[in-house]
């Protein structure tokens, strides 16, 4: 939380300027409900990453009064304290946006991807999708094999514009020919990172990071 504050003062944001979360805001980390807040209060934009996505699911497993998903204890602690318009705001996170040149997603597209026209298995594989195979299929994270497979930027032919995404924690940013991945471990105590996008030229600002969680896997 304190990262974000920081981060913001120093890229200093303009109120013209469009700010965009790439999602996964919650679901780590010991101030996700403070962040969810302030993001919500400071009229930041933001795309649904499988975080928020599992929230919204088991609420909406709450109202239909079904026990087919659970909660790990933390993400049911932070589920209890939601209030109604907590959830409300995540329940209207989308799963893409433009703006101008750039698509913003949680984690990715496939070629196969059409996102005007996203079922719920394309919505669920943008928000979760690391690799491909040599065919442009979606590949699970414990099935995968970096020598094997593709990371899915390497086959994205940018019929999106430039695509800036989350999801898999970087020790730095990411950049391909049409994509950018900005999720540099801020949680993992490495930094938080914003993409400066003006007049079709980026850069980045970042902030140091305190250690809230143990990384599993980075890249």
């Amino acid at each position: 939380m304190d990262e974000l504050i920081k981060l913001r003062h120093l890229v200093q944001p303009r109120s013209s300027d469009i700010e965009v979360s790439v999602g996964d805001f919650i679901g780590k980390g010991i101030f996700e409900l403070e962040t969810l807040r302030y993001i919500k209060k400071h009229n930041i934009l933001a795309v649904r990453g499988n975080h928020e996505d599992k929230i919204i699911r088991y609420h909406a497993h709450r109202l239909q009064n079904s026990s087919a998903m659970r909660l790990e204890a933390e993400e049911l602690s932070f589920y209890s304290a939601l209030q109604p318009e907590d959830i409300a705001f995540l329940s209207s996170l989308p799963y893409y946006l433009y703006i101008g040149s750039l698509s913003i997603v949680h984690a990715g597209v496939l070629p196969s991807t059409k996102l005007e026209a996203l079922s719920k298995q394309d919505a669920a594989k943008i928000m979760r999708v690391r690799f491909v195979d040599s065919d442009g299929n979606f590949v699970h994270l414990d099935c995968s094999d970096p020598l094997q497979h593709f990371w899915w930027s390497q086959l994205y032919d940018g019929r999106y514009g430039y695509i800036v995404y989350g999801h898999q924690p970087f020790r730095q940013v990411r950049v391909d020919r049409w994509s950018f991945g900005i999720d540099t471990g801020a949680v993992y105590g490495n930094r938080l990172t914003a993409l400066i996008w003006e007049d079709g030229r980026f850069s980045w600002k970042q902030v140091s990071s305190k250690k809230y969680c143990k990384a599993k896997r980075w890249m």
